[in-house]
């Protein structure tokens, strides 16, 4: 099995390399160490396993859609990749318990606070469950924009590679720890971290919003 996982992202890796314009350095900005909640915009099924070839060795877990594993050779990566499956319509216990497990033990979990794709790549309003995982379990939380991947079908159709923009903002964290918080509140907060990284005219729901946080702070600014 861990043959045939590094030969499916060795694969991958050069999947990505050939068919795309990927600057991979703003990815040295994520920690080495320690757990936490990356928060990724979703314009394609190909974020999360571009992630994950190019972030290793770090171990990083995603949340994905429980339908991924109607399909025999996309359960099977799922469950190589130990994904996570999830009921978009609703993240039972057991969703909830594997991702704490996964931040207990000291790695990344991968959320699109959207919970599903956006179609013209500008940005949804995100749901209140990933406000509940980031408000339980207290960790540091790290947006990174992915910019680029709605052009690959019209591209590849002219045999030309897609530019993709990767932006890895401040890590942040909530300002208010234990008690009850306004989830949605909470997570439009965490969209708008998103947004501070892409360009205007792909902020999508939250255009409108001033880029203002009170309920969350950069963790940089709290350690200077």
């Amino acid at each position: 099995m861990k043959l045939s996982v590094r030969f499916i992202n060795a694969l991958l890796r050069t999947f990505f390399r050939v068919c795309f314009s990927i600057d991979r350095k703003e990815l040295a900005k994520i920690p080495e160490q320690g757990p936490f909640l990356m928060m990724v915009n979703h314009t394609s099924n190909l974020e999360a396993p571009m992630l994950y070839v190019f972030l290793q060795p770090r171990k990083m877990f995603a949340m994905a859609k429980k339908e991924l594993w109607e399909h025999s050779f996309m359960g099977w990566l799922m469950d190589a990749w130990k994904s996570i499956p999830v009921d978009r319509e609703n993240m039972g216990r057991e969703t909830m318990e594997a991702c704490f497990a996964v931040l207990d033990q000291k790695n990344i979990l991968a959320i699109a606070p959207e919970g599903t794709r956006s179609e013209d790549g500008c940005l949804q309003q995100g749901k209140a469950g990933v406000a509940f995982i980031a408000h339980k379990k207290d960790v540091p939380m790290i947006p990174i924009a992915i910019t680029g991947f709605e052009s690959f079908s019209k591209n590849i159709k002219r045999l030309r590679r897609t530019p993709i923009t990767i932006r890895v903002g401040k890590s942040f964290e909530i300002i208010q720890k234990g008690g009850r918080i306004d989830r949605q509140a909470l997570s439009d907060e965490i969209m708008l971290r998103l947004a501070e990284l892409m360009p205007k005219e792909k902020r999508g729901f939250y255009t409108d919003y001033p880029l203002t946080f009170s309920l969350t702070r950069a963790i940089d600014d709290v350690n200077a």
